[in-house]
């Protein structure tokens, strides 16, 4: 028996929303279980020079724990989730008022992020954001006071 169309997208949205609120705990264990073997995390605006996409669960999570502690995060004030004609897929407007650690600069930064499923584990994340806010709020706009704190440099060629 194949699921729904219908159980689908319940499940697409259920993951959605425990992703969001793990990743809020720091659940990284319970945050990882979330993905697929195959997963890649993408950030299409990642500043030039840095890396933007990430492969497979232990590439993903190293990525997550070096970056978590970095930003303290107030909420979501502002959520919005829309569902897609392709039920494996789940689309999340979000505002999120911080501030980062290293500096107390506070910011507030505007997310639009896609879910995609594969099997019912998270295959594909796109988080669409200025990185510009976050650097501004870790070094007043220096981009290597902000590449020291996330991610890691794109390998020489």
């Amino acid at each position: 028996m194949t699921a729904s169309d219908d159980d689908i997208r319940v499940t697409t949205l259920k993951l959605a929303g425990d992703y969001l609120t793990l990743i809020g705990k720091g659940d990284w264990d319970a945050w990882t279980d979330l993905w697929a073997e195959d997963g890649e995390l993408e950030f299409p605006y990642a500043p030039p020079g840095r890396q933007s996409i990430y492969r497979g669960k232990a590439e993903i999570r190293d990525y997550m724990i070096a970056a978590s502690g970095k930003m303290e995060m107030q909420g979501a004030p502002q959520m919005r989730i829309h569902t897609s004609v392709d039920p494996n897929v789940a689309i999340v407007e979000l505002t999120i008022p911080g501030r980062a650690v290293a500096t107390g600069i506070s910011f507030t930064q505007r997310y639009v992020i896609v879910f995609e499923l594969k099997d019912g584990k998270l295959w594909r994340f796109r988080e669409y954001w200025n990185p510009l806010v976050s650097i501004a709020a870790f070094g007043g706009g220096d981009l290597d006071a902000w590449a020291s704190r996330f991610g890691k440099p794109v390998a020489a060629a």
